[in-house]
């Protein structure tokens, strides 16, 4: 929700009062923060990978994830499909797809060697055993298969890695907001309003997908996925639900309301995350939240050090997208504009090509340009947040407007608007080009760039803006950049997901590469293990 900023009679008051903190909340912080450490099982219960596997492993995976651009917090799960995917083709028991699976992924070290218990692997098994039951049951294209196995891999890396911390984050921040984020406009069952402030809750603070927040949903909405033993024999009523229930919730994530509670809920969302943050870094946790002098000094600090890694992140990013963008569609692309124009026009104009090859580090160093440092105000910002959130008042209500779907009139007129933008933008762009002497091939490809890569820099830029949770200021300027920009990165964001399912590199790696690569890594670790076993023999005798 926004945070209004304090009157100066405010702040003279707040000035004046000592604020205190809410002991139950600050124990409830800690907690979070600091669980109980898990017991080890017994040393000959563990699942261990040799450490010559994990090696290759590692390698491996450092190729794969350079040819499949995915945010550094999604490459496990990521992984976790791609393995499924796999291990879905070459085997049935539920039990060897879970035990190579996370064999798998303790040996590429999205897992921890010699931690897991091995009777993790059928609680796995399960997970996996609803995937194939679905499957079987023949409801639902590929697509909708392909969505099912999203929210699969989503509980397996639930299970693999529990987010005890990160459930215990999001119940505190939820329990702060649940009854002070009200909706007025067109009615709102509670029910699925408390639903909608959850999951905006979740989003925000684990920085989910659609496919982790789609798992959510369907745990509200599906009970019965999480009792297996009830269905899984018989899975038609349940794989017939799922494909209304896919329909269901992803109506409810392109709905504007969701989006508005995300947008309120971010600002808290942040400043929680500043203070975990702050409170991880101190040896004494408690004395963090001693006082409020002593949580804003810290937290303070921590923001600072975030700002100068944003920027950091933000190069790494940017190496990462260029590395992928210029492996799978930026050579892909040339290599058809080429032999397209010599063989329509017998020549190749290298004007024109070297535009489209310098274009995307252009727009790159722009955006990075682009992205000014977060003010004092924004800093502030999360200071007064935090006081909301520890002490006894709590978080001041706030209301969304859920607002009721325009008419047909209405809809015919933005459609109209939207329609105008587009032709402006790219016709504009176009006719410049045109003016310069490119072929249509060559403005064809300049389109592709443009739009590519713009839409990668634009998530880079909200990748940089994470800790920022003051609006920016509106001006015309900005407002005119915006409405030429937007049908721009609309086209990114649509080729974007359309040409990713076109990437021959990956699809080389995964085919022709991987699947050899793990059956030999497997054949190689019962071998040492063999070796091992022997040894062990001979200095028992």
């Amino acid at each position: 929700m926004p945070l209004k900023a304090l009157s100066a009679a405010d702040e003279a008051e707040a000035a004046a009062q000592q604020i205190q903190f809410d002991p139950h909340k600050v124990a409830q912080v800690l907690h979070a923060v600091n669980p109980p450490p898990k017991a080890l099982p017994p040393e000959d219960a563990r699942i261990t990978v040799h450490g010559a596997v994990t090696r290759i492993s590692v390698m491996y995976e450092q190729l794969r994830n350079a040819v499949e651009y995915r945010e550094e917090h999604l490459l496990r799960k990521g992984a976790i499909i791609r393995i499924l995917r796999r291990q879905f083709v070459l085997e049935q028991d539920p039990y060897v797809i879970a035990h190579n699976l996370i064999r798998e992924l303790i040996g590429a070290r999205y897992l921890p060697n010699e931690t897991l218990p091995e009777s993790l692997i059928d609680d796995a098994a399960e997970v996996v055993q609803k995937y194939l039951a679905i499957a079987a049951a023949g409801y639902g294209s590929d697509k909708h298969l392909k969505w099912v196995m999203g929210v699969v891999a989503t509980e397996l890396e639930e299970i693999l890695v529990e987010p005890v911390k990160e459930k215990a984050l999001v119940t505190f921040l939820y329990e702060q907001l649940s009854n002070r984020l009200l909706v007025r406009g067109a009615e709102m069952d509670d029910t699925e309003r408390r639903l909608q402030i959850y999951v905006a809750c979740y989003r925000a603070l684990i920085k989910a997908d659609e496919e982790q927040v789609s798992y959510k949903f369907l745990r509200a909405y599906l009970p019965e996925w999480q009792r297996p033993e009830v269905w899984v024999e018989h899975p038609d009523a349940v794989a017939e639900r799922l494909l209304t229930l896919q329909q269901v919730i992803h109506e409810r994530l392109r709905a504007p309301i969701t989006q508005r509670f995300f947008r309120a809920v971010r600002p808290w969302a942040v400043s929680l995350w500043m203070l975990t943050d702050a409170l991880e870094e101190e040896e004494h946790k408690g004395q963090v939240l001693s006082s409020r002098e002593e949580a804003h000094a810290s937290v303070a600090s921590v923001v600072q050090k975030r700002e100068k890694a944003a920027r950091q992140k933000l190069r790494r990013g940017t190496w990462r997208a260029m590395i992928y963008l210029f492996i799978t569609k930026i050579l892909f692309a040339l290599a058809l504009e080429v032999p397209i124009e010599w063989f329509l026009y017998e020549h190749v104009d290298l004007m024109p090509l070297a535009v489209n090859v310098g274009l995307p580090p252009v727009i790159m160093l722009f955006v990075g340009l682009m992205i000014k440092r977060p003010d004092s105000a924004n800093r502030m910002r999360i200071l007064e947040s935090i006081d909301y959130l520890l002490t006894p008042a709590g978080v001041p209500s706030h209301e969304l407007r859920n607002r009721r779907e325009r008419g047909p009139t209405g809809q015919l007129f933005f459609g109209a608007l939207y329609l105008f933008m587009f032709v402006l933008t790219f016709g504009l762009i176009g006719s410049i080009l045109w003016h310069f002497e490119f072929t249509i091939i060559a403005i064809l490809i300049f389109y592709f760039f443009l739009c590519l890569v713009s839409f990668f820099g634009y998530r880079l830029r909200e990748t940089a803006r994470e800790i920022v949770v003051v609006k920016p200021k509106e001006r015309l300027l900005t407002s005119l950049f915006d409405f030429l920009v937007l049908p721009i990165l609309h086209a990114g964001q649509w080729l974007s997901t359309t040409v990713s399912r076109v990437n021959i590199f990956a699809f080389i790696l995964d085919v022709m590469f991987e699947a050899p690569l793990k059956l030999f890594l497997g054949v190689m670790e019962e071998s040492l293990k063999f070796i091992r076993e022997k040894k062990e023999e001979l200095s028992d005798q």
